[in-house]
C-alpha cells in the first residue's frame, strides 16, 4: 500500500504568530547548468592567478575581478536551489516573508491590517517556453499570493494545489483572527 504524501512545508504555530517553512523546489537543469558555470569560472580564476605568466597584468586583473564577481552570482543562485528556504512569519501585527539561503538572505515585512485577498495563482501552461521552464522546475507553477497597497506579493511557491489550499485557509484564519 502507497503512503500519502507529507506536506513539503513546515508549520510551527506558538502563542503570538505562526511560521510556515518552505524549501525551494529543486531544478536538477538549473543546478547542472549552474555548477558547469561556477567551474569554469572558478578554473578562470586559478589560470588567470597562477598559469596566465604571459598575459598582461590588466588583463589578469580582469579576468580575475570578472570571474570572482560570475562566481559570486552563479555560487548564490547555486546555493538557492540546493539550499533554499521560504518563510511566512506572522506575530505582533505583521507578516514577514522572508528568502533564507546560505549565502544571503532577504526578509521584506508588511503590515497585517493592509494585507488583503490571499489567493492561490495557478500560472501552469501546456506549451511554449515557459511550459519547458516550468517542466525543468525553473519556474514554479502555483503561488500563494495576497494584495498589499495596490501591489501584489507572492508569499511562497513550489508547492502543489493541495498544499496551497491548506496554507493559505491557515493564513488567511491567522490574518482574520488578529
Amino acid at each position: 500500500m502507497e503512503e500519502p504524501k507529507k506536506m513539503t512545508s513546515t508549520i510551527v504555530k506558538t502563542t503570538t504568530g505562526l511560521t510556515i517553512t518552505t524549501p525551494k523546489r529543486k531544478s536538477w537543469a538549473l543546478i547542472f547548468f549552474l555548477s558547469l558555470i561556477t567551474f569554469q569560472f572558478t578554473n578562470g580564476i586559478i589560470q588567470s592567478l597562477f598559469f596566465a605568466s604571459n598575459l598582461p597584468t590588466t588583463e589578469r586583473i580582469i579576468i580575475f575581478i570578472l570571474s570572482v564577481v560570475v562566481v559570486y552570482f552563479t555560487l548564490k543562485a547555486l546555493l538557492w536551489q540546493l539550499k533554499g528556504v521560504k518563510e511566512i512569519s506572522i506575530s505582533n501585527d505583521n507578516l514577514t516573508l522572508s528568502k533564507l539561503s546560505p549565502l544571503w538572505t532577504k526578509t521584506k515585512t508588511y503590515k497585517l491590517s493592509e494585507v488583503k485577498n490571499i489567493d492561490i495563482k495557478d500560472e501552469t501552461v501546456s506549451e511554449g517556453p515557459t511550459a519547458m521552464l516550468q517542466l525543468l522546475r525553473i519556474i514554479d507553477q502555483i503561488k500563494i499570493t495576497f494584495s498589499y497597497g495596490y501591489e501584489t506579493i507572492t508569499a511562497t511557491s513550489g508547492i502543489d494545489q493541495t498544499e496551497a489550499l491548506e496554507l493559505k485557509n491557515l493564513l488567511k484564519n491567522k490574518i482574520e483572527s488578529n
